[in-house]
């Protein structure tokens, strides 16, 4: 497959739909920090299925959704879509269907994410194994990230291991061992409870064994509660319907005397209502005067307060009044003031207008002495300028020319003794010496190389065969607990008899050809019984001697039994046939004694009794059970040979197993001998071989130098000697000095005179607007007194007008007043005359009420006692009809039919309902005895017996899936540890051929660390750079580091091409050489590979080599924007245009 287009839908800063077209070749994504060129790789990590928010910069899932910026709303869905090329079909079988794979991942804020497939709803699971299955997904090796080579670098070896799994495409395998694993956990988790649950159906079936027989006890006593029942019943039916009987009379003579007290009681409260109708006319007279009085009253009390209100106005009149006129005294005086002030200030306003129309003339004069003042200190500034740069530039070359000089002459010296100081010929000997002790070194570690190779192999042959006896002796361990367990359950199930001490005689026959069901039919319970003695039954050994034979045409039952000659005789009669109808048609010809059973078990006996089968009887049942006892037996006596068998070829291999580690050990320490000497030989040629080669430029170096040192000597001593004096060019800077500093004093005379100019004017216009506000405001409050003069003499003549009005008001209240009292004296004797013949009426009408009150108690206390009759009937029906209910709910009948249950014929014979109470509750504590009684006991016996066939059927199709999971779990490791040491050898050859084209020479080797199971094991990376010793990754300088780790990524990534690659800014460490070695590596790769390289970078040189160009920009800030540039197509068109 091959990845085509990617397109970001709200994800993180890509609010809009953004699509980068992934192409053949080099595919560069640049543009500055921030701007988001991290967010496509993390869409693509994404996409194919990384799940931690954390690896994507974020704290949550909801964090990849864009949440928003000033001019942009937040979004609630992210979605990002990747298109594959799936033309060659080698996708799983489950999408192979189309040409083109569309997979799409959504995540909604708070809901989680999901994956469509081609528009399909997809799960993660089939997602992360479709990419693992190509060589890529979220955290392949070709997803090389930020960091990326900083953690290889830091890594340990366990976690480098990942490399080499990557490498050998096994992720998908682990990802299903996992799931094998996770499955037989929990099929070996189901299997105790499974084992659990038998093991208390077992004990749950024997005690419903018990709680049958309390059922049986349980029922004989409810039979003998239910007839004390009905005679209690009976007895209180009998004594209810007389005091009914009773109730009903009495009640009647109740009614009679409240219909007299009644008549009494209405006599009585037709006089008290005759009475109480005279009292409203009096009591509306009696109110009415009352009123009267009161609004007299009233009237008399306002006068009083007119009174009062009015002396309180003449008082606050007169205060009002002398306020008024000491405040027209003030407002006059603040008119005087007024007028004074404003003159004052007309004055000062004059002369400050006079002092401004005298400065204004000088300060225009002023101005245009400035002016020209600034004008001669510029000219002056620039002569004294140009002549001290003239001064300066002379000094400065006489001192360069002077340092440029003594510089030349110490190089021309320093090359001069450095090449007359290089020995090229003792150089040369020395590196032809080292040369032929490398080709010796080299023919050493090869010899020891292959022998360590041959050890290896040994060794993978011998880790196979011993985890091959380990499996078996594992499976054979199984298979035999599998059978002790089952011949455990068997043993348990036989050994429940009762009496341990009888053996039953079923357990001593062998039944042939399934006939336990006939033989069952025919001895049913008798085959529990035990040989010779036993507690309650037993079979006698008498002669086995009978003159019985089985029916014509059926077949002897005894021919299929052996095991005991007991049953001989009691079987002698018996025949098999085949069917039902066969036994019917016989059974009318059996002779006494003869019988017919099927194999199904239908028994026909001669005296004409027929059972038919019941497939479930528990004789046959036992037989069975022993039978497989045996066969079980022989099983695990079989098995335990097999292990021990197994235990020795285990043994023989882990001896084996041993052996070649302790060769391997031994090999690889010589190896690795033998490879540090041809490492050390190696370092001693290449720096022999480049001292002479370095000595050899530099000489040629060291002859261009001097030559060139020379002549520039020359032309520099040439130029010291053509330069003159300097005292002119210093004269002229201090006559210019001169002249500068004082048009400078002369300019700084004028600016003073023109700022106090300034300055005056400024502030004299300033004080005639303060002037001019002040007599404006006391102007406008010289007008606000006149005007408030005026209006208090207006309020002053008002004033002594509404004095006069007071004045004459007391003399026609007094008037009022004197009225009002003879009219409040005759109002109150008509009051009192309306309140006596009130009084009078009410006395009389509290009499009829004491009469009334006392015969309505009389008629009340009988109404009460009739109410109680009634309610007292009224419990009586309710007794007998909650009776009536009780003797159908308890017996199910009418009260007529209790006494046939009873068994009574004259209920007047029975004895008190106390005596039958307690007798009831005597037989009910007897049944509450027997305790809890299960009436379904042989039911659920029955259902417990099928649970348990059935949960037994269950755990032999676990073990058969646990044996199976282990089995796929242990052929999965064998295929992952084939494929990481083939992975292994592939990657560490491309390692070192890559490592040498990164450093232009040098050497590297991988190395597997820490464990003899290669899945377990680490992986340890040995680097020797040019010039330098053999040694491991983090001991190296961090340019070597980046390069080295470079190196293992693209080994690992050409032993398993994946179909992109995607490199975040991993050429951020190396320097421009190395950038090119970089690219030049990329751009191989490509040539040799159809992977698809995304490349993201701030390096120039990088962006260069690239075919095409995405940049990532972010106008508004917060939100990513995608622009593409084919670089390709620039480059032809670029061509076009030139030719």
């Amino acid at each position: 497959m091959r990845f085509s287009k990617l397109r970001l839908t709200g994800f993180k800063s890509f609010v809009d739909p953004t699509d980068l077209i992934i192409s053949d070749g080099l595919t560069g994504v640049v543009g500055p920090n921030g701007c988001g060129k991290s967010n496509v790789v993390e869409g693509l990590r994404w996409v194919m299925g990384e799940s931690n928010a954390r690896q994507m910069r974020g704290g949550e899932m909801d964090d990849l959704i864009f949440s928003g910026t000033d001019q942009r709303p937040a979004r609630n869905l992210a979605e990002i879509t990747l298109n594959l090329d799936n033309s060659k079909r080698v996708a799983p079988a489950e999408f192979n269907n189309d040409d083109d794979i569309q997979i799409t991942r959504k995540i909604e804020r708070g809901k989680g994410s999901s994956y469509f497939v081609n528009a399909k709803p997809a799960r993660a699971k089939d997602v992360q194994l479709l990419f693992a299955d190509s060589a890529t997904g979220a955290r392949s090796s070709g997803m090389v990230s930020q960091g990326r080579i900083g953690a290889i670098v830091g890594a340990k070896p366990n976690d480098r291991r990942a490399l080499l799994e990557d490498a050998a495409n096994i992720t998908g395998l682990h990802s299903r061992r996992h799931e094998a694993e996770l499955r037989l956990r929990g099929a070996e988790t189901n299997l105790e409870r499974l084992d659990d649950v038998i093991a208390g159906l077992i004990e749950h079936r024997d005690s419903l064994r018990k709680q049958a027989r309390q059922a049986s006890r349980y029922r004989s006593v409810a039979d003998r509660i239910r007839k004390a029942e009905a005679q209690l019943l009976l007895a209180k039916w009998t004594a209810g319907e007389t005091s009914l009987g009773n109730c009903e009379a009495d009640l009647h003579s109740i009614r009679l005397s409240v219909a007299d007290k009644t008549e009494a009681a209405a006599k009585s409260a037709t006089r008290r209502a005759e009475l109480a109708a005279t009292l409203p006319p009096l009591r509306e007279a009696e109110v009415a005067k009352a009123a009267e009085y009161q609004r007299l009253s009233i009237g008399r009390d306002e006068l009083d307060r007119e009174e009062e209100r009015i002396r309180d106005a003449l008082a606050k009149l007169q205060t009002q009044q002398e306020q008024i006129g000491r405040d027209m005294a003030r407002e006059t005086e603040l008119h005087d003031d007024a007028t004074a002030a404003s003159g004052r200030l007309s004055q000062e306003i004059i002369g400050l207008q006079k002092q401004i129309d005298e400065a204004t003339p000088q300060r225009e004069a002023t101005n245009l002495e400035l002016e020209v003042a600034r004008e001669s200190a510029r000219l002056a500034e620039a002569a004294l300028a140009e002549a001290s740069a003239k001064l300066r530039a002379a000094a400065t070359t006489r001192a360069a020319l002077a340092n440029r000089i003594a510089d030349l002459r110490n190089r021309k010296n320093a090359s001069e003794n450095a090449l007359a100081a290089l020995d090229i010929a003792s150089m040369a000997e020395q590196a032809k010496t080292a040369q032929a002790a490398l080709v010796t070194s080299e023919r050493i570690y090869e010899d020891k190389r292959g022998a360590l190779e041959r050890a290896e192999h040994a060794l993978a042959d011998a880790q196979a065969s011993t985890e091959t006896a380990i499996n078996a002796q594992r499976d054979a361990e199984a298979n035999l607990t599998r059978l002790q367990a089952e011949i455990d359950a068997l043993q348990f199930l036989l050994s429940d008899t009762g009496n341990p001490d009888e053996v039953p005689v079923a357990d001593l026959l062998s039944v042939k050809d399934g006939m336990e069901d006939a033989l069952a039919a025919y001895l049913a319970d008798e085959l529990g019984a035990p040989i010779d003695a036993g507690d309650h039954s037993y079979w006698r050994t008498l002669s086995t001697k009978s003159d019985l034979s089985p029916p014509e045409g059926s077949l002897p039952l005894v021919n299929f039994i052996e095991g005991t000659s007991g049953l001989t005789a009691t079987l002698a009669g018996v025949g098999v046939v085949d069917d039902a109808a066969q036994a019917e048609s016989l059974q009318a010809d059996m002779r006494p004694g003869q019988a017919l059973t099927t194999r199904n078990g239908g028994l026909w006996r001669w005296d004409g009794f027929v059972r038919k089968a019941s497939g479930n009887d528990k004789s046959a049942e036992r037989i069975r059970q022993r039978q497989r006892l045996d066969v079980l037996q022989e099983k695990a006596m079989q098995a335990a040979s097999d292990g021990a068998a197994r235990q020795e070829a285990k043994a023989d291999a882990e001896e084996n197993l041993a052996k070649c580690r302790e060769d391997m050990t031994t090999t690889r320490a010589e190896a690795g001998a033998a490879e540090q000497e041809f490492a050390a030989t190696r370092r001693t040629a290449e720096s022999e071989s480049l001292k002479l080669q370095s000595a050899q430029d530099r000489a040629s170096d060291l002859q261009t130098a001097l030559d060139t040192v020379s002549t520039e000597l020359l032309s520099c001593e040439a130029e010291a000697a053509a330069m003159g004096d300097d005292a002119a060019l210093t004269d002229a800077e201090t006559g210019a000095r001169s002249a500068a500093e004082a048009v400078r004093e002369n300019l700084s005379e004028v600016m003073q005179t023109v700022s106090r100019l300034n300055e005056l004017i400024r502030s004299t216009t300033q004080r005639m607007g303060e002037c001019e506000r002040e007599r404006k405001a006391w102007q406008d409050r010289l007008d606000g007194a006149a005007t408030r003069v005026t209006e208090m003499q207006n309020r002053l003549g008002d004033g002594e007008r509404e004095q006069g009005q007071l004045k004459a008001l007391p003399a026609d209240l007094e008037r009022q007043r004197h009225e009002m009292a003879d009219r409040l004296e005759v109002a109150a004797e008509k009051r009192q005359q309306a309140g006596d013949a009130l009084q009078q009426a009410e006395t009389a009408l509290a009499s009829a009420e004491t009469a009334q009150r006392e015969t309505d108690t009389a008629l009340a206390g009988e109404r009460e006692t009739l109410i109680r009759t009634e309610g007292q009937l009224e419990r009586m029906h309710e007794t007998m009809s909650a009776l009536r209910e009780n003797i159908a709910e308890k017996l199910g009948c009418e009260p007529q039919d209790v006494a046939t249950i009873a068994e009574v014929s004259d209920p007047e014979s029975l004895p008190d309902v106390q005596t039958l109470d307690d007798k009831v509750q005597r037989l009910i504590r007897e049944r509450d005895n027997i305790g809890p009684v299960n009436l379904r006991a042989e039911a659920e016996m029955e259902e417990v017996a099928t649970r348990i066939a059935s949960m037994e059927e269950e755990r032999d199709d676990l073990l058969a899936a646990i044996a199976k999971l282990r089995s796929a779990i242990s052929q999965l490791n064998r295929e992952g540890r084939e494929r990481l040491l083939r992975s292994f050898a592939e990657v560490n050859g491309h390692f070192k051929a890559l490592f040498k084209q990164l450093f232009g020479g040098g050497n590297a080797e991988l190395q597997l660390t820490e464990a003899d199971d290669p899945l377990d094991a680490g992986l340890e990376i040995m680097a020797s750079p040019p010039g330098k010793r053999l040694q491991s990754l983090s001991l190296l300088s961090g340019g070597e580091q980046a390069l080295t780790a470079l190196a293992i990524i693209f080994a690992v990534f050409l032993t398993n091409p994946a179909p992109i690659c995607v490199l975040d800014e991993v050429d951020a460490p190396l320097d421009d050489s190395n950038v090119a070695r970089f690219c030049d590596l990329l751009r191989d790769i490509c040539s040799k590979t159809d992977t698809r390289f995304l490349v993201v970078t701030h390096h120039r040189m990088t962006m260069a080599r690239m075919d095409r160009l995405f940049g990532v920009t972010m106008e508004q800030r917060g939100v990513s924007k995608l622009v593409s540039v084919d670089l390709q197509t620039a480059e032809r068109i670029r061509d076009a245009a030139v030719a």
